[in-house]
């Protein structure tokens, strides 16, 4: 039996308001911040990159003169977002030799990496000049590097984007004292943004307004939800994970034998489903745009969201309450006396060079110029989806000053370095899309009424023991023995 203790920093409740006024943001220009020196030209070779569809290939496109410096030509590859994992298993499998650089969700590196679909980037990372070659793995926030980036001791991937997962609430009507009263006639406490999983559903049955009610001295011209959740199938289970997790339910014992199933799991279900009676009626057809734009079109009190969002949400281009947003921390679960808080880190991403690339040097300098060089750069503009995982990112709000204004860059990338402190990872050991994927099945099947939370997670309990057979529960065992062992050097689990 073990425990997970967070520790990457510190942690203290905070609040973000985003500013009022703010930037749109044309693509961006380079900062100047960061020093690299590019790779020498090649002789005009084409490197494929393959990744998911939408704003985070972007900057493939932001720096293609960079590219063509280099003598490089990008050829780009979009994958609808849910089908990246069998589309690249598909090609490394047959060989193809299709992509050259590839991006994936780093719950796949086990299984891409033990397979010999990847190129060890070790040799890459170590030659000289360093300015050319090191994408200074020692900046990136030590769970994406340790975690993430890693397989048997070598390096196969660098991170590009720092998911984990933030509580994002209206400021506004938290602080009108009509709701404030309101809130303290019927519950006899005041309110404020949700400390427990409990809380979160108090506070959202609260808010939830049909059109005509009044919300913040205002006459509703339709329905106002308390709250939502990402409960569209593919990604449904971090956020049950988020409540899982903080209940201290871990994916398997020593052993592998599944623990999904356990009470504070089943609870945890449970609340999620509850929330759906103050969540749209379209629920179940929410995923991360629709969740976001639910959100900063002004039609729900609280998500919880990548940390992205809140840079859409100050953007007055895409949001209507810019200047009315609050970030804090994920609701947790009590715990023998004490609140316990959780983040899920899913999806994120990483670059890897694809072992069969015809062209690995050339593909290395492109993973690498996104990775390091220009990674600022992308984490700070609302044209992409790309979270910051490096501490020089969080170093250097004025990077984000143009789309958030000065003191609100700063107080988001502080609020985003204390979120770290409770962030909790996905399954990245083989076969962690299978696993993922059979959790997220039966997290839907729970949400859509058609079985009992407590069904739902004994079905996955149940297909979890048949995918580790299948895998070869030996192997299965000893590589998430080496996955606790990374958590323990990062002081993740006692």
């Amino acid at each position: 039996m073990f425990r997970i203790r967070f520790s990457f920093v510190l942690f203290t409740t905070f609040v973000l308001l985003l500013g009022a006024v703010v930037l749109a943001q044309d693509a961006p220009q380079p900062l100047g911040i960061t020093e690299f020196e590019p790779c020498q030209p090649f002789d005009n070779v084409t490197v494929t990159v393959v990744g998911d569809a939408g704003h985070n290939l972007a900057p493939y496109d932001f720096w293609k003169d960079d590219f063509a410096a280099m003598g490089i030509t990008i050829e780009i590859v979009e994958v609808p977002f849910a089908d990246v994992y069998q589309k690249l298993k598909t090609e490394f499998v047959g060989q193809t030799g299709a992509f050259d650089v590839v991006t994936f969700y780093p719950a796949y590196i086990g299984d891409f990496a033990s397979n010999g679909y990847l190129l060890p980037l070790d040799e890459f990372m170590a030659r000289e000049p360093a300015a050319v070659w090191d994408p200074h793995q020692d900046d990136v926030l030590a769970p994406f590097r340790e975690l993430y980036n890693k397989f048997g001791g070598q390096t196969y991937a660098l991170t590009i984007d720092g998911d984990v997962l933030v509580l994002m609430y209206r400021q506004d009507l938290f602080d009108n004292a009509d709701e404030q009263a309101a809130f303290k006639e019927k519950y006899g406490k005041d309110l404020m943004p949700p400390e427990t999983w409990d809380d979160w559903l108090q506070v959202a049955e609260f808010f939830t307004r049909k059109a005509g009610d009044t919300l913040a001295g205002e006459t509703l011209t339709e329905d106002f939800y308390g709250a939502s959740e990402f409960a569209k199938r593919s990604f449904s289970y971090a956020w049950f994970m988020n409540r899982a997790a903080s209940a201290g339910v871990v994916y398997f014992d020593e052993n592998m034998n599944p623990r999904i199933n356990e009470p504070g799991a089943v609870a945890g279900l449970q609340n999620m489903m509850d929330t759906l009676k103050f969540a749209p009626p379209d629920v179940l057809n929410s995923g991360y745009d629709e969740l976001r734009d639910l959100f900063i079109q002004g039609r729900t009190a609280m998500v919880v969201q990548w940390t992205d969002v809140p840079k859409k949400a100050a953007d007055p281009t895409q949001s209507k309450i810019a200047g009315k947003v609050g970030v804090g921390r994920v609701p947790g679960t009590e715990v023998n006396g004490e609140v316990v808080h959780r983040s899920m880190m899913p999806v994120g991403r990483v670059v890897a060079v694809a072992a069969d690339s015809d062209v690995p040097e050339a593909a290395y300098c492109v993973a690498k110029h996104i990775a390091y060089n220009r990674s600022l750069e992308d984490v700070s503009t609302s044209l992409t989806g790309l979270d910051p995982y490096r501490q020089s990112h969080l170093d250097h709000p004025e990077a984000f000053a143009a789309l958030m204004g000065e003191e609100n860059a700063a107080a988001y990338l502080a609020g985003l370095n204390q979120a770290l402190a409770d962030g909790f990872p996905d399954i990245f050991i083989p076969g962690s899309a299978q696993y993922q994927d059979a959790l997220d099945l039966e997290v839907n099947r729970a949400l859509s009424g058609e079985i009992t939370a407590q069904e739902a997670l004994d079905n996955v309990a149940a297909k979890w023991n048949e995918i580790t057979d299948t895998l070869g529960r030996e192997n299965q065992v000893a590589v998430w023995q080496q996955a606790l062992e990374s958590y323990r050097a990062l002081g993740l689990i006692e």
